[in-house]
């Protein structure tokens, strides 16, 4: 039969001890050590320096911009703000400050106090945003005739219409504009025989593109002619206009009493006709026209007389 000792009480040392079945006295676990006490929480710090990396800022409308994110010094961030409201489709993230968006409207340069905040205090940046449009994405095409008659008037050169926010800025170089000058389309009077050229800045807030075009300006066609004043039956005649250049010449026997053949020279300066049969009168006219499309007709009477 085994002996079980009783748990006795020592006083001189104040422990308690367990019996064992053999008779061993064994000690209780020790007390481990004390929990630390908990720290104290730093108190936070107030941030100190507030930077955007892109400031000053320009931003076309319509175009998505490229996120704008802050940076600081001294303690976190936790919250941001902006005074006044940025312009219309651009935000400010208040729990990061980054600034997001596609800018909806034209805004003029101005400043806008970003603060940022956490419990310990707050510090501000102006950043300074401009939002304009969008600049021409190419250069105006300019519509222009290609020839011209000098001291022409109601001429016309013109430019796509862009929109009103657009302006056009025209200059004329061997002319003078009459109307139309900030349109996108003007009139003028062509200037001496030589080059005209019509230049035209379309633009915006965003920036200006240039295009022109140049024109041939000819002289005006000259249809003065000289003309045999009569010829015989069954004789010959001859009819000119002035030498020009770049023009063509039509001749044309109208019949009156009498009639007349073109025998040579048509399309050229001067022809050759010969008399029909009868006697009285007949017309040669002539048309003279320029590249431009502009011409002069005259019309002279011929005497086709027997015995002449």
């Amino acid at each position: 039969m085994r002996l079980v000792r009783c748990i006795g009480l020592s006083l001189a040392i104040g422990l308690w001890f367990g019996c064992d079945s053999i008779g061993s006295k064994t000690a209780a676990p020790a007390p481990g050590p004390a929990e630390p006490a908990a720290a104290a929480a730093s108190p936070a710090q107030p941030p100190t320096r507030l930077v955007y990396p892109a400031d000053p800022v320009v931003y076309s409308r319509g175009a998505a911009i490229q996120a704008n994110t802050p940076y600081s010094t001294g303690g976190l961030i936790t919250s941001y703000r902006v005074n006044p409201a940025l312009p219309a489709g651009l935000a400010l993230d208040p729990a990061t400050g980054v600034i997001t968006g596609t800018p909806e409207a034209v805004a003029a340069t101005a400043s806008y106090e970003v603060t940022g905040s956490n419990s310990a205090g707050s510090t501000s940046v102006s950043l300074s945003l401009t939002v304009n449009d969008q600049a021409p994405a190419a250069k105006p095409v300019v519509t222009l005739a290609p020839f011209l008659t000098e001291a022409t008037t109601g001429l016309a050169a013109s430019t796509k219409d862009l929109g009103k926010d657009m302006t056009y800025a025209w200059t004329l170089r061997g002319g003078s504009i009459t109307a139309g000058q900030g349109t996108p389309a003007i009139t003028f009077t062509a200037g001496d025989a030589g080059t005209l050229t019509a230049s035209v800045a379309v633009g915006n807030t965003g920036g200006s593109l240039t295009g022109s075009a140049e024109a041939t300006v000819v002289r005006a066609p000259d249809s003065t002619m000289t003309l045999s004043q009569a010829a015989a039956v069954r004789g010959t005649g001859r009819a000119s206009v002035p030498e020009q250049a770049g023009v063509t010449y039509l001749w044309t026997s109208l019949p009156g009493t009498a009639s007349a053949t073109i025998t040579s020279g048509q399309g050229t300066r001067e022809i050759t006709f010969t008399a029909g049969a009868n006697p009285g009168t007949v017309q040669i006219q002539v048309r003279v026209q320029n590249q431009a499309g502009h011409y002069a007709t005259t019309t002279g009477t011929v005497k086709v007389q027997t015995g002449y």
